[in-house]
């Protein structure tokens, strides 16, 4: 009979191969990990967008009479916000006092709605430092009101999208839009109501 000699550990060939499985498990785990944080964010945003949508229809149904001053006429964005907005409610002054609301027609208070809803009275005010709306949590915000012409109105809020993927040379970057390859990076939320 043989006898069988006794194997004392590990031989270096094996552990390589180990370390290589583990590795590999490793990275694939990571990269699906930083897709699914990607995912959440823009879960995350769309979620805000529809928070923002019905805050303006509730704005705009509570100002009836001024509906198409709510209508713009181009795609709005927080670092373009023209002057002579009026403060059409009360806001906090450097944390201390309450600075009043000015006396504001329905014109006046749609203008303000569109701007506070989508970039917050910090942004009116020059306090860039604070969150003071809901689209402050969405990356990039931008919206556009139209009218529809039967008495329909169209709320689009659009974002910068982080849902993507890179070519296998890794010099072209692929945005993704309802499961196929979009051309650019945002991605949008529309509703059409009546006030």
């Amino acid at each position: 009979m043989r006898s069988i000699t006794k194997q004392a550990g590990l031989g270096l060939m094996e552990v390589l191969v180990t370390i290589l499985i583990t590795t590999v498990g490793l990275v694939g785990l990571t990269a699906m990990q930083m897709q699914s944080i990607r995912t959440v964010s823009d879960s995350g945003n769309r979620t805000q967008a529809v928070w923002v949508v019905n805050d303006l229809i509730n704005r705009m149904r509570a100002n009836e009479t001024a509906a198409a001053s709510y209508v713009t006429a181009n795609e709005m964005r927080c670092d373009q916000i023209p002057g002579g907005i009026k403060m059409c409610a009360g806001y906090s002054q450097n944390g201390t006092s309450m600075a009043p609301a000015n006396d504001c027609s329905n014109d006046d208070l749609a203008v303000f709605d569109l701007w506070d809803a989508l970039c917050g009275t910090g942004a009116l005010v020059n306090d860039n430092e604070s969150m003071s709306s809901s689209a402050s949590f969405i990356n990039s915000p931008r919206m556009e009101i139209t009218d529809q012409g039967n008495g329909d109105y169209e709320i689009t809020i659009s974002w910068n999208t982080r849902t993507s993927g890179q070519n296998a040379g890794g010099d072209s970057i692929y945005f993704l839009e309802n499961e196929q390859v979009a051309a650019v990076q945002r991605d949008s939320y529309s509703m059409v109501f009546r006030p």
